[in-house]
């Protein structure tokens, strides 16, 4: 199975909204914003397309914001079609974008997921990325608390990777 990263076409906006479980027209057009400038910043979002054996079948987020975090740290985000989990496709698309962003500017990767989402935590740890702690409540889910997992990823200034595989 290959995976890879690359700019989204045209094309692919609704099934890259179907992905991302977008489903308001307001959320729509936001997102749409930066669809179009897929392979490059936009605000502070970077997307790429997953594709795994020629289909799309997620999206890959970098974000940077410089109000909130020093340079060179960046967070991602990743979601892959419901069809499409539970196949490696998770864990590939982890090292290719940490690969990417460490080539383009970043050192040091940063991304969480919700304390239940089992599978993203293997990912994490197959990808090589380092579990660092718990955000207690990080999201309140109609008025429960939620608990993230945060894993990050490094480079040393040497050239080598710490915290990857």
């Amino acid at each position: 199975m290959s995976v890879i990263l690359r700019p989204y076409l045209q094309s692919e906006f609704d099934r890259a909204c179907e992905i991302r479980e977008i489903d308001s027209d307001d959320r729509r057009e936001r997102f749409r914003l930066r669809f179009e400038k897929s392979d490059d910043w936009y605000d502070h979002y970077f997307h790429l397309a997953i594709e795994s054996d020629g289909e799309l079948v997620g999206d890959f987020q970098l974000r940077k914001c410089d109000k909130t975090m020093p340079e060179g740290s960046w967070e991602m985000g990743l979601e892959i079609a419901a069809e499409s989990r539970g196949k490696g496709i998770g864990t590939k698309a982890l090292i290719a974008g940490t690969e990417y962003a460490f080539a383009h500017g970043a050192h040091r990767v940063q991304g969480s997921t919700e304390e239940s989402n089992i599978a993203m935590r293997r990912s994490f740890d197959k990808a090589g990325w380092k579990f660092e702690g718990v955000q207690k409540a990080l999201f309140l889910e109609a008025g429960i608390p939620v608990d993230y997992y945060s894993y990050a990823a490094t480079k040393l200034i040497n050239g080598g990777l710490a915290h990857t595989k």
